[in-house]
This record gives structure tokens, sequence and C-alpha cells, in this order.
């Protein structure tokens, strides 16, 4: 199965940019994938929606991403109780891309919640354009000191949850792409 990660935190030296790639990592190393497409927001970054257009060859190729998934995870920080502006004006360049896709969020924050507000919010948006979300939550709690020197999480429900998450994550993948 073909996995688009979509990384969308705007802080090109944020935490987020870590955990969405030791996702990617992860998905990589797991038989039942056979490709993981990794979209970073910032690599894009798409006007603002509805004033230009943006490069016509960066909307294809991120179109195609999200066409050719079978499923699409997005790694996001919540800022200030929501979905960061960048991450949602990015998404917005696309709706029929989401229809039917198996969607799941995983979210970031320093703070001790694991950003709970931006993912009830991510939840009423891939609802809204048509997705089938992942009911299973993965929230990352103060990121800031989950991973080592060597890039390896640390942290104890992290490594206990991301597991099970993932394998949700693949079984809804697996049901709806079959």
């Amino acid at each position: 199965m073909k996995i688009t990660i979509i990384q969308g935190g705007p802080r090109k030296a944020g935490n987020t940019p870590k955990v969405a790639s030791f996702i990617a990592k992860v998905l990589q190393e797991n038989p039942m994938v056979s490709q993981v497409n990794y979209l970073d927001i910032n690599t894009y970054n798409f006007p603002v929606f509805g004033t230009e257009s943006p490069d016509a060859e960066d909307l294809e190729s991120f179109r195609d991403a999200l066409l050719s998934a079978d499923g699409i995870l997005v790694v996001l920080p919540e800022y200030n109780g929501r979905v960061p502006g960048a991450l949602k004006n990015t998404l917005d360049f696309f709706r029929p891309e989401y229809a039917k896709k198996p969607m799941g969020a995983i979210t970031v924050s320093s703070g001790p919640f694991g950003g709970i507000n931006a993912l009830h919010d991510f939840q009423a948006w891939m609802m809204y354009v048509g997705a089938v979300p992942l009911s299973t939550k993965l929230l990352v709690s103060n990121v800031g000191s989950l991973f080592d020197e060597n890039g390896e999480p640390q942290e104890f429900h992290f490594n206990k949850n991301y597991p099970e998450y993932l394998s949700d994550f693949l079984w809804l993948v697996e049901k709806i792409s079959a």
C-alpha cells in the first residue's frame, strides 16, 4: 500500500518534522507499505488561497501524491488550539483528492495535552472534505523532549502508543482500499 505523509508544521526547525520523519521511517520499514510519499508544507509554500495561483508543478506534484495514496497521514502541531493556518491553506488547494480516502492525524504539542484541540479541529475538517478519518488518536505531548540525540523516541507513552496507532491506520487503509 502507498501512504502519503503530510508534515504540517510551518516552522522549519520545529519538532513536528522530527515526528513526521520518524513515522515515515517506521512506515517504510513495514512490509505492508510499498511506498511512502513525504510532503512538507514548507517545501511547497503555497500562496494564500484565492490570492494567486501556486506553481503548477508544485500543485501537480502535491495532487499526484494525494491521488496515488491509499491512505494519507497528517502530522500537525497545535497552534492556538487549532490547525496551523499554513497547513489549512495548503490543504485548501485540494478537495476531491480527499474523498473516501482513509486519513489519520498525529498531533504534536510542546505542552502536556498533545494537541487535542487541533485534533478535534482536524477531525471535523476530514469529515467536511469526505475523507474516512481514523478514530484512533496519537497525541504527542512535550515533543521537545521526545527524541534523544540519535533521533530515537524516549518517551514511554509515545513508544507504547505509536505502534498501535500505525497498526490501526494501516488496517483502515487496507479495509478501504481493498
